[in-house]
């Protein structure tokens, strides 16, 4: 049966099957918009990728920031002599050594009972007693009959906010225990009233302050926790103690293994990248090819379209180059001094198949840390930039090297694929700037395909529209 649409005709004749007709033809017009889908497509899966070497050097890079900084690479600490008398409790560091002698410590004021009426048995007596602390005072009621020693415990603690002062009762031994919430000379505990059933031994207790001399200064402290020139102490107990600044070294060895162990992930990954080619079998799937495939064939089959999308990339290769360069550069130090990985135990894997990865010889690591510190630390941190050059050595250290490598090795793939983190922006990058050109080119086709469709319909329909005239004519002859 004939079709009428505003524009196009079809089916008049009988004879043609315009519309599938037009369809292979306009499969083949739409060859050219394909291609540039599939650049577009390309385009974005090298973004991808990009995008993901860069974060990858970004995490390498901040692995290499920490070996710049002496205080990175070398922490001093202050520690206690006498751990008895005094511990060191933050991680701040000291001028100087120090001298400290615990008189005695902080103590909180303390009330003690003890009472043979089992602790859940109603009291035969009833009263009033006020407790009070630092905070103030309440009056606690207990009543015959209905109170325990439990319940009366209990008030107290429900006004501990208002007095400072907390409850406690042991139900081996029958002792009650009123203490005070805070510690010092403030710190109190003062019962007055009808306390005879709690069997105190006394009414009223204050707490007492820490006293100690700091290199012969007499101090005071209502805790046990002070600060002796910005580095935080415990007082334990009586006696002296010196507090002194170590140096600790023991993470050094294991920041160096986790920067080759990142070096080495890295030079795996960019060599990966660079050296696998392009699967020509397997291209960028369009919208049509997708719809006979299931979900799983697709994500396959662009598993292996996407491969090689940085083969042969010269950033990478460039990245690659420029860091083994920077590692194997000697130091422009004294020929007696360390200068190269090697000396302190790092060198690089024989097999050409390893791409100049690292491998430690974790003992003669540790000896060069222990013995030669000092050395091992100027050969990642030394800066002598001003000094004359000496043609195949560094006036820098490895750290400040590889740094400055990454960095322009970051500017080259910033201005490779932007800024924004999206595979697709299309911004000032060069990367950016050809997915735009793409997305043009697109647009444009997608436009020059109406036409052509819309001419393809015009052109079918007239020449139906001929046929139609003919056969009638033919009809009438045949009639005749």
């Amino acid at each position: 049966m004939a079709s009428i649409t505003p524009t196009r005709l079809t089916g008049f004749s009988g004879s043609l099957d315009t519309e599938s007709i037009i369809k292979k033809l306009m499969s083949t017009e739409r060859m050219p918009l394909d291609n540039i889908l599939k650049k577009k497509q390309l385009n974005v899966w090298k973004r991808e990728d990009y995008l993901s070497m860069n974060t990858k050097l970004l995490s390498f890079r901040n692995t290499v920031n920490d070996l710049r900084f002496e205080k990175n690479f070398e922490k001093t600490t202050a520690s206690s002599s006498n751990t008895s008398v005094l511990d060191v409790t933050s991680a701040g560091t000291i001028a100087a050594t120090t001298s400290v002698e615990v008189k005695s410590l902080a103590s909180s004021a303390m009330l003690v009972g003890k009472t043979t009426v089992s602790p859940t048995a109603t009291l035969t007596t009833g009263g009033t007693f006020n407790i009070k602390g630092s905070k103030g005072n309440v009056d606690i009621t207990y009543t015959a009959g209905q109170s325990t020693l439990e319940t009366v415990v209990k008030d107290i603690n429900s006004n501990s906010a208002k007095t400072g002062v907390r409850a406690s009762l042991d139900t081996n031994n029958g002792s009650i225990y009123l203490t005070a919430m805070e510690s010092g000379s403030t710190s109190l505990v003062e019962m007055t009233g009808d306390v005879g059933i709690l069997g105190l031994t006394s009414t009223s207790k204050k707490g007492a302050d820490a006293e100690y001399l700091v290199n012969g200064v007499s101090l005071t402290s209502s805790t046990n926790s002070v600060t002796i020139n910005g580095t935080q102490v415990a007082l334990k107990g009586s006696g002296t103690a010196t507090i002194g600044s170590v140096t600790d070294r023991s993470g050094v060895v294991d920041k160096i293994k986790a920067f080759v162990e990142q070096y080495n992930e890295l030079i795996d990954t960019f060599s990966t990248a660079t050296t696998t080619r392009k699967n020509r079998d397997y291209a960028p799937l369009t919208d049509e090819q997708k719809e006979s495939m299931s979900e799983k064939q697709i994500e396959q089959w662009e598993m292996k379209a996407r491969q090689g999308t940085l083969y042969n990339d010269s950033i990478l290769k460039d990245t690659l180059s420029a860091m083994r360069t920077g590692m194997s550069k000697p130091l422009n130090v004294p020929k007696d001094q360390v200068s190269l990985l090697s000396q302190i135990g790092i060198t690089v894997m024989s097999s050409y198949k390893e791409n100049g990865k690292l491998e430690i010889d974790e003992e003669k690591l540790t000896e060069a840390v222990n013995s030669n510190f000092d050395q091992v630390k100027q050969l990642f941190l030394m800066d002598n930039s001003s000094a004359a050059e000496v043609p195949g050595k560094s006036n820098i250290g490895l750290a400040d090297r590889l740094y400055n490598t990454i960095n322009t090795q970051l500017d080259a793939m910033k201005k490779k694929i932007g800024s924004t983190g999206l595979a697709e922006a299309q911004d000032d990058s060069i990367m950016g700037k050809e997915l735009k050109e793409l997305s043009t080119q697109e647009s444009d086709w997608k436009a020059k395909l109406i036409d052509i469709e819309n001419r393809y319909y015009k052109q079918f329909s007239a020449m139906e529209q001929a046929l139609q005239k003919l056969n009638s004519k033919s009809s009438i002859f045949s009639s005749m």
